[in-house]
């Protein structure tokens, strides 16, 4: 398991150092390999794919430290990722100083009424 994790590492790493316009994520992760995803991604991707992965809170606020300093992301999908309240505010705090995203996706997520009126604004 520790050779696997050090693989993907290694490969988000590389991320980092590519140009990639579009990252697709659909397998289950965890929260070291969310920061570590969130902390690679190249400045030039414009669509970020993470359906399903169940990153919860945690992972949508590390997916919002990315977005906060995004100039080119156009495209956030995190819909089925457990996110609640926190996660939303997350992201709704990383919205006020983004000016690129057009689409964010978060249909099936535990969002209530206050991380609901946090991205509303």
């Amino acid at each position: 398991a520790e050779n696997g994790a050090a693989l993907v590492a290694a490969g988000f790493e590389a991320l980092g150092r590519s140009a990639l316009p579009r990252l697709s994520l659909t397998s289950k992760t965890d929260e070291v390999h969310v920061h570590t995803l969130a902390r690679s991604l190249p400045s030039s991707v414009v669509e970020v794919l993470l359906p399903g992965v169940e990153i919860g809170d945690e992972g949508a606020m590390l997916v919002g430290t990315f977005l906060s300093s995004s100039k080119a992301l156009n495209i956030l999908n995190l819909n089925s990722n457990l996110i609640g309240d926190k996660g939303a505010l997350g992201l709704a705090k990383a919205l006020e100083v983004n000016g690129s995203l057009t689409t964010l996706a978060l249909w099936g997520n535990q969002i209530g009424d206050s991380g609901a009126l946090g991205l509303a604004k």
